[in-house]
C-alpha cells in the first residue's frame, strides 16, 4: 500500500497537475492629479505662518491646521493665536467623516 507522501508526490508531478508560476501583469497607470494635495501651496502657507508666529516649534496637528489656513496674513494679522478664543479660516481640500454626526460637529 502506498504511503500518503508517495501519493502526493505522484499527483503533484503528473503532467496534468504540474506546478506553474503566476504571470506578472503590469499595473495600469493611474492619473492621481485629482487626488494629490497641492503640496506647494500647503508648504507656502506653513512657511508664512511660521514667519508670523515667530519660528517656535509646531506640533503635527498645528502644522496640518496652519497649512490649510485660507489666508494666513489676514487670519494671523496680530500674530497671536489664543486657543479657544481665536478663529481660523480653514480651507481643506477634502474631509473624511465617519458618519453624519461628524458633519453636525463641524
Amino acid at each position: 500500500m502506498p504511503t500518503f507522501s508517495n501519493v502526493v508526490k505522484r499527483y503533484a508531478f503528473t503532467r496534468n497537475h504540474a506546478r506553474s508560476f503566476a504571470t506578472h501583469t503590469p499595473l495600469l497607470e493611474k492619473d492621481c492629479t485629482s487626488i494629490t494635495p497641492p503640496y506647494t501651496q500647503l508648504l507656502d502657507n506653513l512657511s508664512t505662518v511660521r514667519r508670523i508666529i515667530g519660528g517656535r516649534p509646531l506640533t503635527l496637528a498645528e502644522k496640518i491646521l496652519y497649512s490649510h489656513i485660507h489666508n494666513p496674513t489676514e487670519s494671523l494679522a496680530d500674530g497671536k493665536i489664543i486657543r479657544g478664543q481665536s478663529y481660523l479660516q480653514l480651507r481643506p481640500e477634502r474631509v473624511a467623516m465617519q458618519d453624519a454626526s461628524a458633519q453636525m460637529a463641524l
